[in-house]
């Protein structure tokens, strides 16, 4: 009989020091599980081109480089709570894959225009400047300005702010000048079209066109004043406040700390965060 009772004490006691340890198994698997979550970083999906050089294009091996990812890369550096990943995409497909929420971030050397900011949220902080100006071939001298475009043909990317720049002069000015709207930025396309007269002229940065003439020969040259300056930003879906407000602050702070020039001059060649 005792020894009945005393079996049935032990297995009490067993019972009991099972159950003990279950409940705090489960204890320590929900802590490790909230730690976990409160540990996770929000996925943030940048879109941004692949052949841009060298803002954004792809290497060799199919690798994204140039000064967008570095500056990004950066950025989430000092911004833990969110993982960036990178998308590349045509230019024309950048803003529409943004509204339609496939990436959280355009990442293309943006210059705000009216048409843009009505649809979606530019940074406030910008991280680039953009002269534009007029580049023809090596032997054109009929062109100084662009006045002298009138009844010329003029590249411009189909989206782009080299394309808005001109489509607003037409606008005002009777459409002197032709448009021919291209799908990308590929330079021997166009440095092709201008030797060949095929086209008369195209915009962009002198420090591009340098690039060009570097890469594929003395074949262009930037001329006449400046028809546009402006700075480039991030965009954002309207609703993103948030990550605009975090991204600012971090990039305002690369410019206080001399990070963003350093990143400009590495990879561009030279600071060209707040001048050209």
């Amino acid at each position: 009989m005792k020894e009945n009772i005393l079996i049935r004490k032990v297995v009490a006691l067993v019972s009991v020091m099972i159950f003990t340890t279950l409940i705090m198994a489960g204890c320590g698997s929900t802590t490790k599980d909230s730690t976990s979550g409160a540990s996770e970083s929000k996925k943030i999906i940048i879109g941004t081109g692949n052949g841009f050089k060298p803002y954004c294009y792809l290497d060799d091996s199919g690798n994204l480089v140039g000064y967008e990812l570095e500056v990004l890369k950066e950025v989430n550096r000092r911004l833990p709570q969110y993982k960036f990943e990178f998308e590349t995409l045509d230019f024309k497909n950048i803003l529409l894959s943004l509204g339609a929420s496939k990436v959280d971030i355009g990442a293309h050397q943006f210059e705000k225009n009216p048409d843009r900011a009505q649809k979606y949220l530019f940074a406030d902080e910008s991280y680039t400047t953009f002269i534009l100006r007029i580049t023809v071939a090596k032997n054109r001298t009929d062109i100084n300005s662009i006045e002298d475009l009138h009844g010329k043909s003029v590249l411009v990317g189909e989206g782009g702010n080299d394309a808005f720049v001109l489509e607003q002069y037409n606008k005002e000015h009777g459409n002197p000048i032709k448009l021919v709207y291209t799908s990308g930025s590929d330079p021997v396309t166009m440095i092709k079209a201008l030797e060949d007269c095929r086209a008369d002229a195209f915009i962009s940065i002198k420090r591009i066109v340098d690039g060009y003439n570097q890469t594929y020969g003395d074949k262009v040259k930037i001329v006449g004043q400046p028809i546009s300056t402006s700075s480039t930003y991030y965009i954002y879906r309207k609703e993103d406040t948030q990550l605009k407000t975090d991204i600012d602050k971090v990039l305002k702070e690369m410019k206080a700390d001399g990070t963003l020039a350093q990143i400009s001059i590495k990879v561009l060649g030279g600071d060209y965060t707040t001048n050209d």
